[in-house]
């Protein structure tokens, strides 16, 4: 079975596992409903490989405002989905469909280069990777939402000290090189580049839940001057207290939405970078931005990477010779100072997304994203 077809199987499953209600419940401002993600990932295969590809899609009429993100606002997606079972229904259309237009592909087309690189199948399975990590945030909001979900206590505060390792001063190559006909990566992980990165010492390890809880212990959401302006106005105009998800007791614990593992010291999860950047200041740090970050993995520095994305200083931007592929839409519009880079993946991450050269990329205000943070030593 390739790949893909082992996604759509998944997103399907997920789909199948719940009630009409919860599958169209938006949980999350931010996030969608898990049917409309479903919809999407099949829809989007459908639109690129026989739509745009092989040009010939008309059952995809009328889908276009419901599917494209541009068309269909948030806020309005879950009122334009149809009821559970008809969107498994059309799914399983899609899929086969969608089956015989890759095997007339892989043929008729083989000699293409989308299809004799790898580049369009390789796009649409990070795509469905990438939404089925979105689908973990939407039922982790969810469970964090529900008052009677299971909880683990985290009681004991750790200090904020940690390992920290020196990474000396370097020119740096940034940038995927070879170009958008090549099978993994995205246009903003191309153009290749020399940065100099000064000297600098990094954490081993991201901070830990047991850390977290003493940042909040020692007073750091009350603290103003620990937060940026807009981080502090972002703090009390939501009342944020502590990590998405975290319940705190009189007694100084916290309850936390986990895994059934010991928390402690796990790295902490459900941060915006408002909350990065205090946490950095209470502890003698910054925050990393994107060179550092990949200067580090490159000297094998970082531990545990991967088990949340890692918030950087650095918005994101494109790099040299930045050429948009396979659209517009999917960089350009986010290059807009406002979008920070993240890095490394979460314990949602899928393989094909799981590389040093992606950049994921997140407003300053998102604790949805499975996000965390790892230090940098202040100079």
């Amino acid at each position: 079975m390739r790949c893909i077809d082992r996604l759509r199987a998944e997103l399907r499953g997920v789909l199948s596992g719940m009630d009409e209600a919860g599958s169209l419940c938006q949980h999350h401002p931010q996030l969608s409903p898990v049917a409309w993600h479903v919809g999407h990932a099949a829809f989007v295969e459908s639109h690129w490989l026989r739509e745009r590809f092989l040009g010939h899609a008309p059952d995809l009429h009328g889908w276009h405002a419901v599917y494209f993100p541009e068309l269909a606002p948030k806020a309005r997606r879950a009122n334009t989905l149809p009821p559970r079972d008809q969107l498994l229904g059309w799914f399983d259309e899609q899929a086969a469909r969608n089956t015989e237009a890759w095997a007339l592909a892989r043929t008729t087309w083989a000699r293409h280069g989308l299809i004799s690189s790898g580049y369009l199948e390789s796009f649409l399975v990070q795509h469905q990777c990438q939404h089925l990590e979105t689908i973990a945030q939407v039922l982790h909001a969810r469970a964090c939402a529900d008052p009677a979900h299971p909880r683990q206590r985290l009681t004991r505060a750790a200090s904020a000290h940690t390992e920290h390792v020196a990474v000396p001063r370097q020119r740096l190559r940034l940038g995927v090189p070879g170009d958008c006909g090549s099978a993994a990566p995205y246009d903003n992980e191309l153009g290749p580049h020399e940065v100099t990165v000064p000297a600098f010492s990094i954490a081993r390890r991201p901070v830990t839940c047991a850390q977290w809880l003493g940042f909040i212990q020692g007073g750091g959401y009350r603290e103003r001057h620990l937060w940026t302006p807009d981080g502090w106005a972002w703090r009390t105009a939501h009342g944020v207290q502590a990590p998405q998800g975290w319940r705190l007791a009189d007694d100084g614990s916290a309850q936390l939405v986990g895994n059934g593992a010991d928390m402690s010291n796990q790295a902490v999860t459900g941060i915006s970078l408002h909350e990065a950047h205090a946490y950095a200041r209470w502890a003698g740090g910054t925050v990393p931005d994107e060179t550092q970050w990949m200067a580090a993995r490159r000297q094998g520095a970082l531990d545990d990477v991967g088990t949340a994305w890692e918030w950087c200083r650095s918005p994101l931007a494109c790099w040299p010779g930045f050429k948009a592929f396979p659209y517009d839409r999917y960089t350009l519009p986010w290059c807009d100072g406002a979008h920070f880079v993240l890095k490394g993946g979460s314990v949602h991450t899928r393989p094909p997304v799981r590389r040093d050269s992606f950049r994921n990329f997140y407003t300053a205000d998102a604790r949805h994203v499975f996000a965390g943070l790892r230090l940098v030593a202040a100079a």
